[in-house]
């Protein structure tokens, strides 16, 4: 067992198979619009105004419709009812599946029990981390901040799974970027990821084209997103401790000692790796 997505357990239950959920997937794209397409949709925003927004945010951690309204390119009205309608139209995988004719919808609270009842022996709980990472007050933000930004960023859903000793870093993943945090106690943060998850990022960080990137570009990908993830994390640490100084990120990095945790992600695969010194 390992911390996955709700398709990823029906295609391992045999409920589904892979190319459904793909199927699934791009209905749910279809409906599923995101808050900044809503606006443009309904005259509320341009296509320029959502790219400023998804910009700040990188720097900002607020939704996009708070910081839409803070910017003053929402009217709060507007952003209540942009809302509604985002819930109002909200297809969940299960029943895109269920009407797609790939499960039965009266099938899917007991599925989605299992599925609960499957991922609670993986002990996949929200701020459940080691003593030694929780001593740093900047690993708990940088876990809550990661899956948020990677959707807000890459529109990509994550899931941060359990952290077990890192044994050996070479195996996993082909792109191996750490950022180091210096301060009263010291945090280093590394990324482990496969071309296809880095690729992915690196087209959302720099809006070019998989046939416009080069490997020294995708890794750029990485280490951008890292450092907006980190730089986030270190912001949201309650004002009165001593302060951090941030690295820059490290491309060709040896991880060694420390602490992974494996990714459920949209695209390919990824890791985390954290080690407090």
């Amino acid at each position: 067992m390992s911390i996955k997505f709700f398709g990823q357990f029906l295609i391992e239950q045999g409920e589904v198979d892979a190319s459904h959920v793909r199927e699934a997937l791009d209905l749910m794209a279809d409906v599923n619009l995101n808050l900044g397409d809503l606006a443009v949709e309904r005259g509320y925003l341009s296509a320029r105004q959502t790219l400023e927004i998804s910009a700040a945010q990188r720097h900002r951690d607020l939704c996009f419709g708070e910081l839409a309204v803070e910017l003053g390119l929402l009217e709060p009205a507007q952003l209540t009812e942009l809302v509604a309608a985002q819930q109002a139209a909200h297809l969940p995988i299960g029943q895109a599946l269920a009407r797609l004719g790939y499960l039965a919808s009266d099938r899917l609270g007991t599925l989605l029990d299992a599925y609960k009842t499957d991922q609670s022996r993986e002990g996949v709980e929200p701020g459940a981390l080691p003593l030694c990472l929780a001593r740093h007050p900047a690993t708990a933000p940088l876990i809550d901040l990661l899956p948020r930004l990677l959707m807000r960023i890459a529109r990509m859903q994550a899931k941060v799974g359990t952290f077990r000793a890192l044994e050996d870093a070479e195996d996993f993943g082909e792109y191996h970027v750490s950022l180091s945090v210096r301060g009263d106690l010291n945090l280093e943060v590394g990324l482990l990821c496969d071309p296809a998850f880095a690729e992915a990022l690196a087209m959302a960080t720099s809006g070019l084209s998989p046939r416009d990137l080069d490997p020294e570009m995708v890794a750029d990908g990485v280490g951008e997103f890292l450092n907006v993830v980190v730089g986030n994390a270190i912001s949201a640490v309650p004002q009165g401790r001593s302060p951090f100084d941030l690295g820059t990120p490290d491309y060709d990095a040896t991880l060694s000692g420390g602490w992974l945790a494996e990714m459920a992600v949209g695209t390919g695969q990824a890791a985390l790796v954290l080690r407090v010194s």
